[in-house]
């Protein structure tokens, strides 16, 4: 999610486990396509299944697709073990991106979480990346550089100004809201 700030702002941990560092989880969680080999292998995972959901991430956001995505679970389980990552051609589809871009990519999309980018398990080595090198990481952290994008302000509780939301009394019942912003709403 995007803060009012216009500062990102992580908004779900969930699924979320905490680990000691030399201590490798069992359970098999997540949004399939975003899945790690060594999870769907049950080889037991550790923050290096983060690095590689960031991978998938940021080729989705690219690409607008899941680098193995299939719609079907066994062919897509498949290719996450075993299939290449494939970038479509820049030319045919008029999609821009550098070659820092698709080496980070590859780099935390390794199947051998050990030779994934940040398997030292410091984020500091993904941040160091070619490919992050025009950002200003003080001045992110800190909040003082000026963010790329600014929401546009609400007068509600609920900032709707970006998504398609469903209208009606029986949308606001099924709602997860507070009760006070359905009031509002109503």
């Amino acid at each position: 999610m995007i803060g009012a700030d216009g500062f990102v702002k992580i908004i779900d941990y969930g699924l979320a486990k905490m680990l000691k560092s030399d201590e490798l989880a069992m359970s098999y969680c997540g949004t399939p396509e975003y899945l790690a080999p060594e999870m769907i292998q049950h080889s037991g995972h550790d923050m290096n299944v983060d690095w590689w959901a960031v991978g998938i991430l940021i080729y989705e956001m690219l690409i607008g697709v899941t680098p193995f995505f299939n719609r079907n679970r066994q062919v897509l389980m498949s290719k996450i073990k075993h299939s290449k990552i494939v970038f479509p051609d820049r030319k045919t589809y008029k999609i821009q991106y550098s070659d820092e871009l698709v080496d980070c990519i590859q780099k935390l999309l390794r199947k051998d979480k050990s030779q994934r980018l940040g398997a030292n398990g410091d984020a500091d080595e993904i941040l160091k990346h070619p490919w992050f090198a025009d950002i200003d990481f003080k001045g992110l952290f800190a909040k003082t550089m000026k963010p790329p994008f600014m929401p546009k302000q609400s007068d509600g509780p609920v900032n709707s100004n970006y998504f398609d939301v469903k209208q009606g009394a029986s949308a606001l019942n099924e709602s997860i809201l507070p009760k006070e912003a359905v009031k509002a709403i109503k």
